[in-house]
């Protein structure tokens, strides 16, 4: 089967991925997406590696590969290697004080304990 999206770089992109995958502190995942990118890269920049070679030499999953691979070629290469702003803020967890009140009675309070 044909692949659904096929990556290919221009040279500045691949120097810039290149870059990112090779030098200075970067987080885990900035680093693992540019090395995936770089390998699946179908065009002249790169070495072209089918998907379960990229699997395997990484450890990631075909279906993340894919999904990698569709979010490059539809957003571009900064919606790959960025991450995505949260839309909605996470929810603060909030204790009222009921639920202080079963603490302690449950165990106690531990400010008095030996």
């Amino acid at each position: 089967m044909a692949p659904r999206y096929r990556v290919t770089l221009v040279k500045e992109e691949g120097e810039y991925l290149e870059e990112i995958s090779t030098k200075g502190k970067r987080a885990e995942r900035t680093v693992l997406y540019a090395r995936a990118i770089l390998l699946l890269e179908a065009g002249g920049f790169g070495p072209k590696w089918i998907v379960a070679k990229v699997v395997e030499a990484l450890g990631v999953t075909t279906r993340s590969l894919e999904h990698l691979k569709k979010r490059f070629v539809e957003e571009g290469l900064s919606a790959v290697i960025e991450r995505k702003t949260r839309v909605k803020p996470p929810k603060a967890i909030r204790f009222g004080g009921g639920f202080e009140a079963q603490l302690l009675v449950q165990y106690g309070n531990p400010w008095a304990w030996p």
